[in-house]
């Protein structure tokens, strides 16, 4: 074997590690997310009212859960693609690798301070879980930018369409809940904090959502299924 396939084969065994070590954390950041949902005690002569109030806050923990579970694991299946256009790795992907990592294993967090602060500081407990949100998708945005449009040697030849489409949606992601957030905080300012308009103002992420799918409706490669057979 040459030298030069030598070192070729090293640098893919050291770019799997850094997918595997990325796996395991994602994996570790869902296992986390269940082990923070603790079930109450119910004292044994509660009332059927009593035991709902008391589950409440389990109620609001696990639906967190179940939005934070699916956004990771969106959030994975997308670092999934952006390697598979990965043929070698330099310091700056490792730092915006860590960076996305970073913002990954901050959700068991955010979710403790949306859970904490839901009933005395609604506010905070809003901003706090959609700013990590909002966080993930920009240290996402950023990695795929560098990937696909700063640093292309570091890329695969070919499936131009699709790295512009993985482009596109992780540009717009990214836009959707910044856009979100804006709004949320606009209105959170003229009506002096006012936890309805507030919650109201959330029907605006749907909206953008389907403005946004859309926009990058046209970007969709037509052959996306045969480019993905190809890639894999």
């Amino acid at each position: 074997m040459s030298e030069a396939a030598k070192e070729s084969l090293h640098k893919e065994f050291e770019l799997e590690r850094m997918i595997l070590f990325s796996d395991a954390v994602f994996a570790i950041a869902i296992t986390l997310l269940i082990l923070e949902i603790k079930f109450p005690e119910v004292p044994e002569d509660s009332t059927t009212r009593d035991a709902l109030h008391l589950l409440y806050p389990t109620f609001i923990h696990f639906g967190a859960f179940v939005i934070s579970f699916f956004f990771i694991g969106m959030s994975w299946a997308r670092h999934l693609m952006l390697c598979k256009f990965l043929k070698q790795y330099n310091n700056t992907v490792i730092f915006y690798n860590l960076l996305l990592l970073f913002f990954i294993v901050c959700f068991p967090f955010s979710i403790s301070a949306f859970i904490d602060n839901i009933r005395t500081a609604y506010l905070l407990a809003i901003f706090t879980y959609f700013s990590n949100i909002l966080f993930v998708l920009l240290a996402q945005f950023l990695f795929v930018r560098y990937i696909l449009k700063t640093n292309t040697a570091l890329a695969i030849t070919g499936s131009e369409d699709e790295k512009q489409y993985f482009y596109i949606k992780s540009k717009y992601s990214f836009l959707m809940i910044a856009a979100s957030i804006a709004v949320m905080t606009i209105v959170a300012i003229i009506s002096n904090g006012n936890l309805l308009a507030v919650a109201i103002s959330l029907y605006v992420l749907p909206l953008f959502a389907i403005i946004i799918k859309r926009k990058v409706k046209k970007y969709k490669p037509k052959n996306l299924k045969s480019v993905n057979s190809a890639i894999n």
